[in-house]
């Protein structure tokens, strides 16, 4: 919680629920407007917001006070301040649950999935948005100048397999994985959709939205690496192949359960 006090400030400038994410927790969801939908680390609530104003009633639960400071305010969106080992439901009370881009941050996840369990109708739905960042790292750029920063996310982001098999024994049910390539143009600028716009990660306020780039030393000398690069021409040299895909897998999937 302490990294989303820091970044929270101004999260809102490049963090915007994108419409195709958006679209694909509803269609994962399956659940009419009037169900009600725990948002477990929903951030500033911009996920939360677009499910409200489509009809969903929806429980937006985020630990950072700043964050829920700046959270959107619709008539079906209720916050709460809570944390996703400890969600302050009663049981059974939601028909579907989502987490976007948050799981990483939960500091035990089997007690995390157990609480959704819990407070999940027997019916209802989950839907994680998450990533493994080591199912692109053979083949992604960012590799080559933020290896240090990836590769110490490891330690937050469990590999997709063992994810997934802690969710399902902990819930009970399957799980299915949906893979999700990123568009070029997401408006939710979360840290690896700038792998098309390699500039991007040299703007301030992409990088105060972002987790991965709000540390140290050990950032600092990767943007110093990517912008000599991009000021001496060797990154379009090697990379300028990206420049003509519409899409890119960085690792990125929906676990439905």
């Amino acid at each position: 919680m302490p990294i989303y006090n820091q970044i929270g400030k101004t999260y809102n400038t490049t963090r915007k629920a994108d419409p195709r994410i958006t679209q694909m927790i509803l269609q994962q969801l399956k659940l009419e407007p009037s169900a009600t939908i725990l948002d477990i680390g929903a951030g500033t609530g911009n996920y939360s917001y677009e499910l409200s104003d489509k009809g969903y009633h929806v429980i937006a639960l985020e630990p950072s006070e700043i964050m829920r400071t700046q959270g959107r305010q619709h008539r079906n969106l209720t916050w709460k301040e809570g944390a996703a080992e400890q969600i302050p439901l009663e049981d059974a009370s939601v028909d579907g649950i989502i987490c976007t881009l948050a799981s990483h941050h939960f500091h035990d996840l089997s007690l995390s999935f157990q609480e959704m369990r819990r407070v999940l109708k027997e019916n209802g739905k989950i839907v994680i948005f998450t990533l493994d960042p080591r199912l692109c790292e053979d083949e992604c750029w960012l590799f080559d100048y933020f290896g240090p920063v990836l590769k110490d996310a490891y330690r937050i982001h469990p590999p997709v397999k063992e994810l997934s098999q802690l969710l399902a024994e902990q819930i009970e049910r399957t799980v299915t994985m949906v893979p999700y390539p990123l568009p070029h143009d997401l408006v939710d600028q979360f840290f690896f959709t700038g792998w098309r716009t390699p500039e991007r990660y040299l703007d301030r306020d992409f990088q105060q939205g972002t987790s991965p780039l709000a540390k140290g030393d050990e950032v600092n000398r990767c943007l110093e690496h990517l912008q000599n690069d991009l000021e001496n021409g060797n990154w379009h040299e090697n990379y300028q192949y990206v420049m003509n895909l519409e899409e890119y897998d960085c690792g990125h999937f929906f676990l439905v359960v």
